[in-house]
């Protein structure tokens, strides 16, 4: 039925193009797209122009002149675009493509969200993952509202307007022509400014990311090319030599991925609200100078379990590379890991997985606002590790904090600091709403580890086993008009790289290690990061391997 449905109402070019040609305003297909460019250029790149307006005063002549020069780079490279390819039955399509994906582009642009190679992998990737609940949050009020405004109605106003018809060889010339003039335009207006554009420029490169559509398109080109250069990378084998070392009772470890966890709103770290009541009792140890590796879950999630630092670090160079699992398995440790989020963007690839959301029953307990609430990692984790014989590494994904729609990341039990944000556009709710909705999801995930760490303490006496949690990266809550995460790193706050990383470790597996208090909170102060993760982990399982770095390793006692 559906098939029927869509070959039905498939779309037409030529009749969109036709459509309300016979009557109305009439243009040639240079100035619709003139026109179009123009409207791109002036009504989808508030962020751009708010923020020149910040650095340069627009009201001189000087100012004005340098504006006038940025508008004439924007709008020709846009017209270039499409003089080039918008051609007869395209042009129309293409133009309102441009239109809506402009407009989104602008509207997130609008709440600190740049669309450079690394937001435009995370939209691939959700789309990969077919993760639609995180697709629909983001289809706010709000944002449909600017769709309709900047979107749909400049749409039909090239839906109605008659393009004037012309021979192939006249719309070549009057094309080339156009193209010429701009082209003069801009030579003229950069030389008249150069001297001052290339000093501004230099010094305030990231004003580009806010360009569209001109930043987003570059972006998507550049991570195609880059795509295609790291499938070209063979697969390396790694760490073949690992192997298992102690001889006492069996190992079980749990490792959390956080999502979209900031360090200081963990009361454990020193935040004033009470949002880690529970593991505040616990002997846990809180990492409180802690870095994320990125600022995405795409990007970082594979640099956790990569081999690679972060400086050295890039998702291509990972895909092809064993990871930290594929060491664990190789050493005789059975891996697994459970999700309920996206996904494991490729970490468990060649390890047992299990994809919570994908197949939920809306009958759990653990069912909460059209999607798991993260009590369910933990149900059947008995069966889990029985399954397995010998050392075990468990992952749990979370959901955690993830934005924008933070309310559905809780039970409505844990809607303790109020009143909270219940809208999927943090910027339209108050500043305190938008806190207290995130502060929520932060004691939700207290209660989680809480919890877990209940379930190991109950079973000391069937094997010794660790708990180590770590968020893959943070999240900007409005501050300076910035929210959710993203940011290309060297922009990024610290509300995004500032993470949180905690562990827990049973009575037997600290004797086992001969692990004293002070080795455990050695690293405690001091500044860590996701490097130390892969280490850690090889550490508490006494694995010998070339690849281990006992002075990465957060409970060897090398901090200071």
């Amino acid at each position: 039925m559906a098939l029927n449905m869509a070959s039905k109402f498939s779309f037409n070019p030529v009749l969109l193009t036709r459509w309300g040609n016979n009557k109305g305003v009439s243009l040639s297909p240079s100035s619709l797209i003139l026109l179009t460019a123009t409207f791109i250029t002036l009504a989808d790149n508030a962020a751009f122009w708010s923020s020149l307006a910040l650095r340069m005063d627009l009201l001189t002549l000087k100012g004005f002149g340098f504006a006038l020069t940025f508008f004439s780079l924007i709008m020709g490279i846009t017209a270039f675009f499409f003089l080039v390819l918008g051609q007869r039955y395209l042009l129309k399509p293409l133009l309102i493509l441009f239109l809506f994906l402009s407009a989104a582009a602008a509207y997130f642009n609008n709440i600190g969200v740049v669309f450079d190679t690394l937001m435009v992998q995370n939209m691939l990737e959700t789309i990969k993952d077919q993760n639609t609940n995180e697709a629909m949050e983001l289809l706010s009020p709000s944002l449909l509202w600017h769709l309709f405004l900047f979107g749909l109605l400049p749409s039909i106003f090239i839906v109605l307007v008659q393009v004037r018809p012309r021979k192939i060889l006249r719309d070549l010339l009057s094309r080339l022509s156009t193209m010429v003039i701009i082209l003069a335009v801009i030579i003229v207006l950069v030389m008249l400014n150069f001297k001052y554009l290339t000093y501004f420029s230099r010094e305030n490169r990231d004003l580009r990311m806010a360009i569209t559509p001109i930043y987003p398109v570059y972006s998507m080109v550049k991570l195609i090319k880059t795509s295609h250069a790291d499938d070209e990378i063979p697969f390396h084998v790694i760490g073949q030599d690992a192997a298992g070392q102690h001889s006492g009772r069996r190992r079980v470890g749990i490792m959390v991925v956080g999502e979209t966890a900031r360090a200081d709103h963990f009361s454990l770290n020193g935040y004033p609200l009470p949002t880690n009541p529970l593991l505040e009792k616990q002997d846990v140890v809180s990492y409180t100078n802690a870095w994320s590796c990125g600022t995405s879950t795409a990007y970082s999630v594979p640099c956790m379990f990569s081999f690679l630092e972060r400086k050295q670090y890039s998702p291509g160079k990972a895909q092809h590379q064993s990871n930290l699992l594929d060491v664990l398995e190789t050493a005789g440790i059975k891996t697994f890991w459970r999700d309920n989020n996206s996904s494991c963007k490729g970490v468990c690839e060649r390890t047992e997985s299990e994809k919570l959301h994908h197949d939920p029953d809306p009958k759990s307990p653990f069912f909460n606002a059209g999607e798991y609430s993260d009590e369910i990692l933990l149900e059947g984790l008995d069966s889990l590790i029985e399954r397995r014989h010998g050392d075990v590494l468990i992952v749990l994904h979370t959901m955690g904090s993830h934005g924008p729609a933070y309310y559905k990341r809780y039970p409505r039990g844990f809607a303790r600091f109020q009143p909270a944000c219940e809208s999927a556009s943090p910027h339209e709710c108050s500043d305190a709403a938008v806190l207290h909705a995130y502060d929520n999801t932060i004691l939700y995930t207290d209660h989680v580890l809480n919890k877990l760490i209940e379930f190991l303490k109950e079973r000391e006496g069937q094997y010794d086993s660790f708990m180590l949690y770590a968020s893959d990266h943070g999240e900007s809550l409005g501050e300076h008009g910035v929210y959710l995460h993203g940011l290309p790193y060297s922009l990024a706050p610290d509300a995004q790289t500032h993470i949180p990383i905690i562990t827990w470790l049973s009575d037997g597996l600290k004797a086992a290690r001969n692990l004293p208090e002070s080795a455990t909170k050695a690293c405690a102060a001091s500044e860590v990061s996701h490097d130390n993760l892969v280490h850690t982990l090889l550490g508490m399982f006494d694995v010998n391997t070339s690849l281990y770095r006992k002075d990465l390793d957060l409970l060897a006692g090398r901090c200071k």
